[in-house]
């Protein structure tokens, strides 16, 4: 029975439509169809409406081409370039973890996260689980063969904009102490130079690109999220509040889990937020510590909780440092979170915004594996809360 609804949820979700693209109609009509599952299983369930940037990719070109300004007023006012490409690169940071600071400028356009509530009779605390439901678009950043290097690239990029504000710094103090330095400006150009080339990168991949089915990432995940509600329909957890989100604009720099947390002010003490994402596919894992800047660690009781009960259902640890999860933006933030994903033999999740990413490459099996695993994960925390 349990096989015969993932297979359902599937094929409507990466079947019969044909994309779930960020902020479109086939987006709203995925958010529909969940939030009728869902209710299937507690009937306090509806969707958070919010409005979300659509394109990152724009966002950060925009970010690097700004370091060419920098480098520009470095040749009349060094300090002062300095200076402000120190608010360009902070600004930089705080979008790349999940907080809106230019981002709010651009065009904002509608999208909504699916909430659905299991409320315990004594709950000690409150459990989220996530899973992202809207699909991604494949460009030269999510080709097979770039996809290790995206981290390194990115290291690259976060040297180079420090370079720039360091020669100018540099550069600028000389002048004041009345003394020359000029491989300064020959830095600074080289890395503003790389800089620009990103740019011009991502401003193309941000017009082009094809939107995809998502059968793994992420309708598997979600697959997940609805099994997961009929286990705990039919076993409740009595000392816990347990949310399952289905978070919208994903793709949209983590904008549906970004929205969650700052429109629900949880307790991070009392929270504990596990995701779900391309469990379809690969090895189930379960992911210690992830983040393409900083590898920033799971909540560690989550952690424990997943090692106690991992061999059960073949689940083993796993470092991700290549693409970010919608744990980014909690872990970010302070709050225990861990990821629940599955990863090929590279520790790469197989088909990654691929136009290959369809039913056919999907694992029912997996899927309901992760469901059980994340089951067993809450159980575990629960009863091992003091």
């Amino acid at each position: 029975m349990a096989q015969n609804q993932i297979h359902d949820d599937l094929m409507y979700l990466a079947g019969r439509l044909l994309h779930r693209g960020a902020q479109t109609d086939a987006e709203r009509s995925a958010a529909e169809f969940i939030r009728q599952r869902l209710s299937q299983s507690t009937p306090d369930v509806h969707l958070d409406e919010f409005s979300s940037f659509d394109n990152y990719t724009f966002l950060f070109a925009s970010y690097y081409s700004e370091f060419l300004v920098v480098s520009l007023l470095a040749v009349w006012w060094p300090l002062v370039a300095a200076a402000y490409g120190l608010f360009v690169f902070l600004c930089y940071l705080a979008e790349f973890l999940g907080y809106r600071v230019f981002a709010r400028m651009l065009p904002q356009f509608e999208s909504q996260n699916v909430v659905a509530r299991f409320l315990g009779l004594r709950p000690r605390m409150t459990l989220l689980v996530t899973a992202h439901y809207d699909s991604g678009n494949a460009n030269l950043l999510s080709q097979p063969w770039i996809l290790p290097w995206l981290r390194p690239l990115h290291a690259l990029l976060v040297f180079c904009m420090v370079v720039v504000i360091a020669s100018s710094a540099v550069e600028g103090w000389s002048l004041v102490m009345q003394r020359q330095f000029e491989a300064a400006a020959h830095l600074r150009w080289t890395a503003a130079g790389l800089l620009a080339t990103a740019s011009l990168i991502l401003f193309y991949v941000s017009s082009q690109g094809e939107d995809i089915r998502g059968a793994i990432g992420n309708a598997s995940g979600v697959a997940a999220l609805l099994q997961l509600a009929e286990r705990l329909r039919t076993h409740p957890l009595e000392e816990a509040d347990v949310w399952l989100v289905a978070t919208g604009s994903h793709e949209a720099w983590m904008s549906g889990m970004r929205h969650l947390l700052v429109a629900n002010k949880l307790e991070k003490k009392h929270c504990q937020i596990l995701n779900l994402e391309g469990v379809g596919a690969g090895g189930l894992r379960y992911i210690t510590a992830e983040g393409m800047l900083i590898a920033t660690p799971a909540g560690s009781t989550l952690r424990r909780a997943a090692e106690a009960v991992a061999g059960e259902y073949g689940a083993a640890p796993a470092l991700l440092r290549a693409v970010p999860t919608a744990a980014h933006v909690p872990l970010a933030r302070g709050y225990r979170s861990m990821t629940i994903m599955g990863l090929d033999d590279e520790g790469l999740p197989p088909h990654w915004n691929q136009p290959s990413d369809r039913v056919t490459e999907v694992d029912e099996d997996s899927i309901a594996r992760a469901a059980a695993f994340s089951d067993a994960i809450l159980r575990r925390v629960v009863n091992a809360a003091p």
